[in-house]
């Protein structure tokens, strides 16, 4: 049976939207793209193409949205900015959830989520999170056009790099979806390298 997988996305985090794409920007000397808003989750996006089917997504709390127990609140309460989590591109989210219990890792349900871009094009996709959120989610863009062919170009993803304390479950759960990522043994972190009009740039951990 196929079974596709990639790192799909990096997810920068920030408490302000456009605060944080100042920052790519002055970083990358590329001007993110906005994305939209995730209805319920309290959250909005700017994106930027990485090439490849992948993309750094900048997200932030949606002040139009009622952030009480949302995403967007412990966005905002936390501040800074940084890659919080990545995820990987799928198209059989059960068998997913299925080898992550083969691991010892607890999976959460399976959700469906959607946005309209400022073009008005409707987006569906299907998410699945573990309950380490250290780990990787899991995205099926479904019939959905992906992020990275309507977003602003010019970077890309160089080198991503993970150290977890839990390096060697998660390693092996990696090499059961077919991912050629190291982990290092370490406190729990990442940081990613891309190539840009402005050099090298490496974003770290939020």
């Amino acid at each position: 049976m196929r079974f596709m997988t990639q790192l799909d996305h990096i997810m920068f985090a920030c408490a302000d939207l456009q605060t944080g794409i100042d920052e790519i920007y002055e970083l990358t000397g590329v001007m993110p793209a906005p994305g939209g808003s995730h209805p319920g989750v309290g959250t909005r996006n700017a994106l930027l193409s990485l090439d490849n089917r992948q993309y750094l997504e900048i997200i932030a709390p949606d002040p139009a949205q009622d952030l009480t127990g949302t995403t967007g609140q412990l966005l905002h309460e936390h501040g800074g900015s940084g890659i919080r989590s990545w995820a990987i591109a799928c198209d059989n989210l059960q068998r997913v959830a299925d080898l992550a219990g083969n691991n010892g890792l607890v999976s959460r349900e399976i959700i469906d989520m959607s946005r309209t871009t400022p073009d008005g094009i409707e987006l569906a996709w299907q998410l699945l999170f573990l309950r380490d959120e250290h780990m990787p989610f899991f995205i099926d863009w479904q019939n959905s056009p992906h992020p990275a062919h309507s977003t602003p170009t010019g970077c890309q993803l160089s080198r991503f790099s993970i150290s977890a304390d839990n390096a060697k479950t998660y390693q092996s759960l990696l090499m059961d979806l077919n991912l050629q990522q190291p982990v290092s043994h370490g406190v729990n972190a990442f940081s990613a390298q891309l190539q840009t009009p402005k050099g090298e740039v490496t974003l770290t951990h939020w």
